[in-house]
């Protein structure tokens, strides 16, 4: 089959379409519903004092390619959620933690798939979400360290640290001389994605300790640094994708009412790790998948494959033959000496819910019968 010479991806939601005009006016219109359902809901008591947290702050506007230029219709509805996001980080910071939730989870239900901040409003959406829910005096999750310079990849180590967390009023005391030093177990997993589009998960677990006694002011923290090895890969991954989250001991907590004893609360942590070179992946996957299949990068199109149909997944998503990536997709087998060929026919697999005994030539026939049903009348796939 003839390659096209400009080929695209729809930015249009997936099973349906919808004129640029129509999708902006009902996002509008969910938009006062969900603003009026935050206000109703959202009153003063999780409001927190605290000092805005560095990992949660505005999102740093980075230069966009050719590649990743939305629609003249989508760019109104992108840039109305880059200012929804910005105000959800504010409400963050501003210890309003159920706003914050509401509007994320607002955002990813209407962001089209040319939205290129999903992954940094997914993550402050788990984050708010977390902190809504755990109604406590402290919480308490993993943060990893940035370093200035790239880690190399793949990741042998998780370095950070367990951040304790007093949402209180008071200072917490945790811990005395004569008591076991231990506030619980930490849990990490991490999944590995492979140029062949195979996967691996592994675990592991540790007793978590600190030394003596500590207290934390109200509305401060403390961390406790930990180092987290990772298993060695059996071969070289394109991705690594981590997740570090524990549970606790019941911890004597003396605070100026008296003394608790409780279970502390976990925020789980996720993270992603890819090749130098690959970070735009991950920020925009649709679009950076297109430009794997342009350029024949088997490395680019299994990372944006895996992210894509991750993000599917995550929304629920039915599989149609009639979504127009198929097109797009049948259109590249064969290129680039047929390198992306078994990506692209599970890729198929997945997207259209249909089994061709993983053969190229099989999916190719079926495109052109596709084509031939369609010229005939007759549009079933």
């Amino acid at each position: 089959m003839r390659r096209p010479g400009n080929p695209r991806f729809s930015g249009e939601a997936i099973g349906y379409r919808m004129t640029a005009s129509k999708f902006i006016a009902g996002a509008l219109r969910i938009w006062v519903l969900v603003i009026v359902a935050v206000n109703a809901t959202a009153g003063d008591g999780d409001l927190v004092p605290r000092a805005p947290h560095p990992s949660t702050g505005v999102v740093n506007e980075s230069p966009v390619s050719e590649l990743s230029q939305a629609p003249a219709g989508d760019e109104v509805v992108i840039n109305f959620l880059k200012e929804r996001f910005r105000e959800a980080v504010t409400a963050n910071e501003e210890g309003n933690f159920e706003k914050s939730w509401r509007i994320c989870e607002a955002i990813l239900l209407l962001a089209p798939e040319s939205f290129a901040y999903r992954f940094e409003v997914s993550k402050l959406r788990r984050r708010a979400h977390g902190r809504f829910l755990s109604r406590s005096a402290l919480v308490v999750r993993f943060e990893q360290d940035l370093p200035e310079e790239p880690l190399p990849f793949p990741l042998a180590l998780l370095q950070g640290s367990v951040v304790l967390e007093n949402l209180s009023q008071q200072k917490i005391l945790f811990g005395q001389l004569n008591q076991e030093p231990v506030i619980g177990q930490l849990f990490w997993s991490v999944k590995e994605v492979f140029e062949d589009g195979t996967q691996r998960s592994t675990s592991d677990v540790r007793v978590l300790r600190f030394e003596s006694g500590f207290s934390v002011e109200a509305g401060g923290s403390r961390a406790i640094p930990v180092t987290l090895p990772l298993a060695v890969p059996s071969r070289t991954p394109v991705l690594q994708q981590w997740a570090v989250t524990g549970v606790t001991m019941p911890v004597r907590i003396v605070t100026a009412d008296g003394e608790v004893t409780r279970g502390v609360p976990w925020i789980e942590e996720t993270g992603l790790a890819v090749p130098k070179g690959y970070d735009q992946a991950v920020r925009d996957p649709a679009t950076e998948m297109k430009k794997a299949l342009l350029e024949g990068d088997l490395t680019r199109f299994s990372i944006c494959r895996y992210l894509w149909l991750a993000d599917r997944l995550k929304r629920g998503v039915s599989a149609t033959p009639s979504h127009p990536i198929v097109d797009e997709l049948l259109g590249f087998l064969g290129s680039h000496q047929a390198i992306l060929d078994a990506q692209i026919v599970m890729t198929l697999e997945q997207v259209t819910g249909l089994i061709r005994e993983r053969s190229a030539r099989a999916w190719k026939i079926w495109g052109v019968t596709r084509q031939v049903k369609r010229e005939a009348g007759n549009g079933r796939d």
